[in-house]
């Protein structure tokens, strides 16, 4: 049985943060988290490990978007998208990988997407690669969901905003309703399940 350590940094801001650049560096708002999931026994191939490390990332972006009042890393406006960045060195004992993830108001146009670019050429700088983010391909119109709002329904206004709980267990995805955790359960548990660890630095 081998166990994959996966850690997610989650990056953002408030309404409290500095306009300025005051708010970046060490004690910068995030939320640090470890996850600890079994890799199949039939992932025995490298082809087949970075395969199911894939599905497993793909299936956490409710998790480590909607989990507390996030705005955008840069501009502090409520944030409605999140950005990955991904590396894995799955030839490792044990398996590893990393990803950050960043809220921003749009990743798509604007001075925000801009900045995320940035950060990703300056992260395939420092590991001699390419850079990895583009833009996504989609309706420039198209509003997602806030990050504040609950996991499931999405409910934005501020009567649901204020009564969001997060799961008892993992302390982390939030709800604002049995109703609507009960829904996500089948989708929820392969995170929730397999976290050893959430650090937050909020204050």
């Amino acid at each position: 049985m081998t166990t994959v350590e996966i850690q997610i940094i989650v990056y953002g801001s408030c309404s409290r943060d500095p306009e300025n650049d005051d708010r970046y560096g060490a004690d910068q708002r995030r939320v640090e988290i470890l996850l600890n999931p079994i890799l199949p026994a039939d992932a025995t191939t490298m082809p087949k490990k970075h395969k199911w490390l894939q599905e497993y990332l793909r299936n956490l972006p409710p998790d480590m978007k909607h989990n507390r009042n996030w705005r955008c890393e840069f501009c502090k406006v409520h944030a409605r998208e999140t950005v990955w960045m991904n590396s894995s060195w799955m030839h490792l004992t044990p398996p590893r990988a990393l990803s950050y993830v960043h809220h921003v108001c749009n990743a798509a146009v604007g001075p925000c997407a801009e900045n995320v670019r940035a950060i990703d050429a300056e992260m395939a700088r420092m590991n001699n690669l390419p850079p990895t983010f583009s833009i996504p391909a989609r309706d420039l119109d198209i509003t997602f969901p806030m990050s504040a709002s609950c996991a499931v329904c999405h409910d934005e206004s501020e009567k649901s905003r204020k009564h969001l709980k997060q799961c008892a267990k993992c302390e982390l995805t939030r709800y604002c309703s049995v109703d609507c955790q009960r829904e996500d359960w089948s989708r929820h548990k392969i995170c929730c399940k397999s976290l050893k660890e959430v650090k937050w630095h909020w204050t």
